[in-house]
């Protein structure tokens, strides 16, 4: 037998040891909440780490510990399960981890670097911006605009006297106009937090409108959707944001019910599945 084949057993045997002695990641029971310690705690924050929904840096913070960040990552969970977002990790939460943890892992390669290029953009420049003061990009915040107009929109988020803007807008047909710099700060969060902590979500986030009447009733269509996933998707891999910082405004918003998009029929699925979160 050869050398090499001989290596080839031994690496594909120890890959199999690795493979069978790795404690699979599990639901803990129901019954946690904020202020909460303990296994289960932590068994729940491994549970939102490989879900996305936690960094390990961020469940690193408070291993064990029921603190802010995992409430607000239980309550990103929650929302995108389409349950109350009580922040409570009750039976239905419990029942709605223990599926998607049981589902296989999405291939990580969508976000590997090369898989997302920047989408074409079409520059449509608003004054309405200031300097993100050294802040490093670490969120990217959804927003519906309010009206099915994209050029009212438009021309709305470009008259300095709105004093709003945002750094890309999707129209209905799938085009995106970017408004501005990646680099510039701009104005459409308004005063809010992030997972739990009160920030200057401006500061740190990149702010995307989507052209929605945010009724609930109209539907975001197929080309906004496929375009959303490229951008996303690329500012995700540009600026390594965390999956668990991809939000909606109501999401950032204080007090909370203050926003309410992107809309209730949003499919946040359909855009996670695309991006590989």
């Amino acid at each position: 037998m050869s050398i090499r084949s001989i290596a080839s057993r031994v690496t594909a045997s120890v890959t199999s040891r690795t493979a069978a002695t790795a404690p699979a990641i599990t639901a803990p029971p129901a019954g946690l909440k904020k202020g909460d310690s303990g296994p289960k705690v932590k068994q729940l924050q491994d549970g939102l780490v490989k879900l996305g929904y936690l960094t390990k840096a961020q469940a690193a913070t408070g291993p064990g510990t029921f603190g802010s960040l995992t409430e607000a990552a239980v309550k990103k969970f929650q929302g995108d399960q389409k349950l109350p977002t009580t922040g409570f990790y009750g039976e239905q939460t419990a029942a709605a981890l223990k599926k998607a943890l049981a589902k296989p892992t999405t291939p990580t390669t969508p976000t590997q670097p090369g898989k997302f290029t920047k989408p074409a953009v079409i520059s449509a420049p608003s004054p309405n911006s200031d300097s993100r003061n050294g802040a490093n990009i670490d969120a990217i915040v959804l927003h519906h605009t309010g009206t099915n107009n994209g050029k009212g929109d438009m021309a709305w988020m470009r008259d300095p006297a709105s004093k709003v803007s945002a750094h890309y807008m999707l129209d209905r047909d799938g085009k995106i106009y970017q408004l501005v710099g990646d680099d510039k700060r701009a104005w459409h969060a308004g005063k809010g937090e992030l997972n739990g902590v009160p920030t200057d979500v401006n500061g740190r986030s990149i702010g995307i409108e989507i052209v929605n009447d945010g009724s609930g009733k109209t539907a975001f269509t197929d080309a906004q959707y496929k375009a959303l996933t490229q951008l996303v998707g690329y500012l995700k891999q540009e600026y390594k944001v965390p999956a668990g910082n991809i939000v909606g405004h109501k999401d950032v918003a204080v007090p909370k019910g203050r926003k309410d998009d992107p809309a209730a029929n949003f499919d946040w699925a359909k855009l996670r599945k695309g991006i590989g979160t």
